[in-house]
Protein backbone atom coordinates (compact mmCIF):
# COMPACT_ATOMS: atom_id res chain seq x y z
CA UNK A 1 0.00 0.00 0.00
CA UNK A 2 1.56 3.67 -0.96
CA UNK A 3 1.63 5.60 2.07
CA UNK A 4 -0.54 8.35 2.58
CA UNK A 5 -3.42 6.65 0.31
CA UNK A 6 -6.11 5.23 2.46
CA UNK A 7 -6.53 1.12 1.99
CA UNK A 8 -9.14 -0.47 -0.04
CA UNK A 9 -11.00 -1.71 2.37
CA UNK A 10 -10.66 1.79 4.03
CA UNK A 11 -12.47 3.42 1.05
CA UNK A 12 -15.20 1.00 0.52
CA UNK A 13 -16.31 1.51 3.92
CA UNK A 14 -16.55 5.52 3.27
CA UNK A 15 -17.78 4.82 -0.03
CA UNK A 16 -20.56 2.45 2.05
CA UNK A 17 -20.98 5.24 4.78
CA UNK A 18 -22.37 7.39 2.24
CA UNK A 19 -24.38 4.95 0.24
CA UNK A 20 -26.03 3.71 3.75
CA UNK A 21 -26.32 7.14 4.72
CA UNK A 22 -28.29 8.09 1.71
CA UNK A 23 -30.12 5.29 1.11
CA UNK A 24 -30.66 3.16 3.52
CA UNK A 25 -29.30 -0.69 4.03
CA UNK A 26 -32.23 -2.09 1.60
CA UNK A 27 -31.46 0.20 -1.04
CA UNK A 28 -27.71 -0.11 -0.86
CA UNK A 29 -26.79 -3.14 -2.96
CA UNK A 30 -23.02 -4.43 -3.20
CA UNK A 31 -23.57 -3.36 -7.01
CA UNK A 32 -23.82 -0.04 -5.85
CA UNK A 33 -20.48 0.16 -3.40
CA UNK A 34 -18.50 -1.75 -6.24
CA UNK A 35 -19.66 1.08 -8.61
CA UNK A 36 -19.72 4.04 -6.29
CA UNK A 37 -16.10 2.81 -4.61
CA UNK A 38 -14.78 1.70 -8.42
CA UNK A 39 -13.53 -1.63 -7.42
CA UNK A 40 -14.27 -5.31 -8.44
CA UNK A 41 -16.71 -7.23 -6.87
CA UNK A 42 -14.30 -9.53 -5.55
CA UNK A 43 -12.78 -7.04 -4.13
CA UNK A 44 -15.12 -5.91 -1.90
CA UNK A 45 -16.35 -9.93 -1.32
CA UNK A 46 -12.53 -10.34 -0.11
CA UNK A 47 -13.06 -7.97 2.78
CA UNK A 48 -16.59 -8.25 3.60
CA UNK A 49 -18.39 -11.33 2.76
CA UNK A 50 -21.56 -10.12 2.70
CA UNK A 51 -23.58 -6.85 3.01
CA UNK A 52 -24.02 -7.11 6.83
CA UNK A 53 -20.61 -7.13 7.87
CA UNK A 54 -20.30 -4.10 5.55
CA UNK A 55 -22.87 -2.44 7.50
CA UNK A 56 -21.26 -3.29 10.75
CA UNK A 57 -18.04 -2.58 9.53
CA UNK A 58 -19.78 1.09 8.38
CA UNK A 59 -21.62 1.42 11.96
CA UNK A 60 -18.41 0.92 13.68
CA UNK A 61 -16.65 3.83 11.57
CA UNK A 62 -19.75 6.21 12.15
CA UNK A 63 -19.75 5.33 15.79
CA UNK A 64 -15.51 6.00 16.06
CA UNK A 65 -16.52 9.35 14.16
CA UNK A 66 -19.53 10.36 16.71
CA UNK A 67 -17.31 9.62 19.32
CA UNK A 68 -14.57 12.38 18.44
CA UNK A 69 -17.23 15.01 17.26
CA UNK A 70 -19.38 14.80 20.44
CA UNK A 71 -15.89 14.88 22.48
CA UNK A 72 -14.94 18.26 20.31
CA UNK A 73 -18.79 19.60 21.01
CA UNK A 74 -18.41 18.65 24.53
CA UNK A 75 -14.67 20.15 25.13
CA UNK A 76 -16.27 23.46 23.10
CA UNK A 77 -18.76 23.63 26.03
CA UNK A 78 -16.85 23.12 28.44
CA UNK A 79 -14.50 26.24 27.84
CA UNK A 80 -17.17 28.78 27.51
CA UNK A 81 -17.94 30.23 30.74
CA UNK A 82 -21.16 29.95 32.36
CA UNK A 83 -23.15 27.94 30.06
CA UNK A 84 -26.50 26.40 32.33
CA UNK A 85 -27.50 22.51 31.77
CA UNK A 86 -30.00 23.17 30.36
CA UNK A 87 -28.36 25.13 27.34
CA UNK A 88 -25.76 22.39 27.07
CA UNK A 89 -27.88 19.69 27.04
CA UNK A 90 -29.78 21.73 24.03
CA UNK A 91 -26.17 22.14 22.00
CA UNK A 92 -25.27 18.69 22.75
CA UNK A 93 -28.56 16.84 21.80
CA UNK A 94 -28.72 19.45 18.50
CA UNK A 95 -24.93 18.12 17.37
CA UNK A 96 -26.45 14.60 17.45
CA UNK A 97 -29.10 15.15 15.37
CA UNK A 98 -27.88 17.33 13.04
CA UNK A 99 -25.95 14.44 11.51
CA UNK A 100 -27.57 12.96 8.60
CA UNK A 101 -25.57 10.14 9.45
CA UNK A 102 -26.55 9.40 13.10
CA UNK A 103 -30.02 9.38 11.79
CA UNK A 104 -29.60 6.86 9.48
CA UNK A 105 -28.10 4.54 11.75
CA UNK A 106 -31.24 4.98 13.46
CA UNK A 107 -33.50 4.37 10.73
CA UNK A 108 -31.50 1.21 9.80
CA UNK A 109 -31.63 -0.15 12.74
CA UNK A 110 -35.40 0.35 13.29
CA UNK A 111 -36.60 -0.33 10.07
CA UNK A 112 -34.18 -3.68 9.22
CA UNK A 113 -33.51 -5.22 12.58
CA UNK A 114 -35.23 -8.08 11.26
CA UNK A 115 -32.03 -8.65 9.08
CA UNK A 116 -29.51 -7.73 11.73
CA UNK A 117 -27.28 -10.09 13.76
CA UNK A 118 -26.44 -9.74 17.52
CA UNK A 119 -23.83 -8.47 17.00
CA UNK A 120 -25.33 -5.66 14.81
CA UNK A 121 -27.68 -4.76 18.40
CA UNK A 122 -24.37 -4.35 19.95
CA UNK A 123 -22.62 -2.07 17.98
CA UNK A 124 -25.83 -0.21 17.63
CA UNK A 125 -25.59 -0.06 21.94
CA UNK A 126 -21.64 1.03 21.26
CA UNK A 127 -23.01 3.55 18.88
CA UNK A 128 -25.83 5.16 21.31
CA UNK A 129 -23.29 4.67 24.09
CA UNK A 130 -21.37 7.57 22.41
CA UNK A 131 -24.37 10.15 23.13
CA UNK A 132 -25.14 8.85 26.58
CA UNK A 133 -21.41 8.94 27.39
CA UNK A 134 -21.29 12.67 26.23
CA UNK A 135 -24.29 13.71 28.09
CA UNK A 136 -23.25 12.24 31.62
CA UNK A 137 -19.91 13.87 30.70
CA UNK A 138 -22.02 17.51 30.54
CA UNK A 139 -24.25 16.46 33.39
CA UNK A 140 -21.26 15.48 35.98
CA UNK A 141 -20.82 18.73 36.04
CA UNK A 142 -23.97 19.69 37.66
CA UNK A 143 -26.19 18.16 40.29
CA UNK A 144 -28.24 15.51 38.20
CA UNK A 145 -30.18 12.71 39.45
CA UNK A 146 -30.16 9.42 37.97
CA UNK A 147 -33.96 9.59 37.75
CA UNK A 148 -33.50 13.33 36.03
CA UNK A 149 -31.13 12.01 33.39
CA UNK A 150 -32.72 9.75 32.61
CA UNK A 151 -36.73 11.57 32.30
CA UNK A 152 -34.35 14.37 30.54
CA UNK A 153 -32.98 11.58 27.87
CA UNK A 154 -35.91 10.59 27.53
CA UNK A 155 -37.77 13.44 26.72
CA UNK A 156 -34.83 14.72 24.54
CA UNK A 157 -35.82 11.54 22.56
CA UNK A 158 -39.16 11.91 21.91
CA UNK A 159 -39.17 15.79 21.15
CA UNK A 160 -35.79 16.26 19.68
CA UNK A 161 -34.60 12.40 18.09
CA UNK A 162 -38.02 11.02 17.32
CA UNK A 163 -39.12 13.89 14.68
CA UNK A 164 -35.50 14.08 13.35
CA UNK A 165 -35.68 10.63 12.43
CA UNK A 166 -39.27 10.99 10.94
CA UNK A 167 -39.12 14.48 8.92
CA UNK A 168 -41.24 15.70 10.83
CA UNK A 169 -41.58 19.58 12.98
CA UNK A 170 -39.56 19.36 16.33
CA UNK A 171 -40.84 20.98 19.29
CA UNK A 172 -40.05 24.93 19.37
CA UNK A 173 -36.64 25.57 21.30
CA UNK A 174 -38.64 27.95 24.12
CA UNK A 175 -41.21 25.23 24.30
CA UNK A 176 -38.66 22.17 24.48
CA UNK A 177 -36.29 24.58 26.75
CA UNK A 178 -39.27 25.23 29.34
CA UNK A 179 -40.39 21.27 29.26
CA UNK A 180 -36.64 20.27 30.44
CA UNK A 181 -36.17 22.90 32.67
CA UNK A 182 -39.28 21.76 34.53
CA UNK A 183 -37.67 18.35 34.82
CA UNK A 184 -34.38 19.91 35.89
CA UNK A 185 -34.27 23.04 37.01
CA UNK A 186 -30.50 23.98 36.79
Amino acid sequence: MARGRPSKKDHIVTVASGLFTEQGYQSTSIDQVVLAAAVSKPTVYSNFPTKLVLWETVLMLLTEQAQAKMQARLDKLRVKKNVTLIAGWIVLWEAWISKSEHLAVYRILLGEQHKMAPSTFALFAAFEAVLESTLRSWIAEFSVSPMNFFALKAVSKEALLMPALMNQAMMEKKQFTDLICSISPN
